[in-house]
């Protein structure tokens, strides 16, 4: 079996492997700055590898011009990279969001495999999530029909996302946001999500406070993406879940039912872990681009 190349660009880390089936080989990951451009990285990891293995899913975060095959990078000064231009002469390249190729991942081999109705959602350096509906994932006029992390939860507050627009979701609880957030309700100055966890396990009250208010807020979102899309299984990753997965299981099943309208579904851990993405990106390469 042809192998092909898969490329995860997130909004924190780079992973580029590549697939035979199922089988992943050669995988190598970077941890990225805001000033790096990603695409110099992926170009010369797909030389060493373009002459046996095509063609290139690449799943990004986004927003997206799925048309014109370019991403809009939040997280990397709003960098613009044009991933079908940049790549030309490698052969064919294939792009979708990084939830999309999660979820695509997940249905193939993990949780969503036995339902048509279902929500890949992350809780990494930003909130997103991947949509299929009756066994057809929601793609939208330009490719971001999933990007839920910008639902507005308050219209009348001033907390500002990275996309620059206020009262979204990801602006409370996207890891990247978290500090500011946390300045912004206590007043003190912390730099990183895994430093508001650490001081509440330690039982600090701030931090015990913030966390509960994030998980009203997460739980908000959660009612919101329930009742807009009405999954069977929602499947839960990113770094910030995998990383305090006992708290959000635990909160998210007690406080979305004071919000949510439709019947609960189930919530669960995605079985692929923080390999869902870039497997998807090897699926995505394999179906050509062809989306369910």
């Amino acid at each position: 079996m042809k192998c092909v190349i898969a490329v995860d660009v997130g909004a924190s880390n780079l992973r580029l492997a590549t697939f035979s089936g199922r089988k992943m080989k050669n995988r190598i990951s970077f941890k990225l700055q805001s000033s790096v451009n990603p695409i110099d990285y992926i170009e010369e990891y797909i030389k060493k590898f373009s002459k046996t293995c095509s063609p290139i899913g690449i799943a990004s975060a986004g927003p997206i011009d799925i048309k014109k095959g370019s991403v809009k990078l939040i997280n990397y000064n709003n960098l613009t990279i044009n991933y079908v231009e940049s790549l030309k002469g490698y052969g064919d390249v294939y792009i979708t969001n990084d939830c999309i190729a999660g979820l695509l991942a997940e249905k193939r081999f993990g949780e969503a495999k036995k339902t048509k109705n279902a929500v890949y959602l992350t809780f990494s350096s930003g909130i997103g999530a991947g949509v299929m509906v009756d066994g057809h994932i929601l793609i939208g006029k330009d490719g971001n029909a999933h990007e839920i992390g910008h639902l507005v939860l308050n219209y009348e507050d001033d907390t500002v996302c990275g996309c620059g627009k206020n009262g979204h979701w990801e602006a409370y609880c996207g890891g990247k946001s978290m500090p500011k957030f946390f300045y912004k309700v206590t007043g003190k100055k912390v730099i990183s999500p895994e430093e508001i966890f650490k001081m509440y396990y330690e039982g600090q009250s701030e931090a015990v406070e913030f966390i509960e208010k994030c998980m009203k807020i997460n739980a908000a979102g959660l009612a919101s993406l329930i009742d807009a899309y009405d999954p069977e299984v929602i499947i839960l990753s990113g770094s910030v879940y995998l990383n305090n997965e006992d708290v959000f299981m635990k909160k998210l099943q007690e406080l979305t039912k004071n919000y949510v309208m439709n019947r609960m579904p189930e919530l669960t851990t995605a079985r692929l872990r923080e390999d869902s993405v870039i497997f998807g990106a090897g699926i995505l390469a394999t179906l050509k681009g062809k989306l369910p």
